[in-house]
């Protein structure tokens, strides 16, 4: 994809449509810091996603997709399958 900040977006809805994860695993996911990650997912709940951050431990934080927003799933997803990426 063109736009990198775009496509790791995008990365992160599907990663957390597989199961919720933490911000230290998304970080490892995407290759991106942590405050990256809470910039990302500020931005997504902007575009209407419904990304829940759910306290695990003392400072932990586990973040859990509810809805996607403008996005489409299958969409989302057919272009990871389509790049042999999940």
């Amino acid at each position: 994809m063109a736009n990198r900040k775009f496509d790791n977006a995008l990365r992160l809805l599907a990663a957390l449509d597989r199961l919720p994860q933490s911000g230290p695993q998304l970080t490892a996911v995407l290759g991106v810091s942590l405050p990256t990650v809470a910039r990302m997912v500020a931005e997504l709940r902007e575009m209407g996603c419904q990304i829940d951050a759910v306290r695990e431990g003392h400072s932990d934080w586990s973040y859990h997709l509810r809805d996607w927003g403008v996005f489409d799933p299958a969409r989302v997803r057919s272009y990871f399958n389509g790049k042999g990426e999940s």
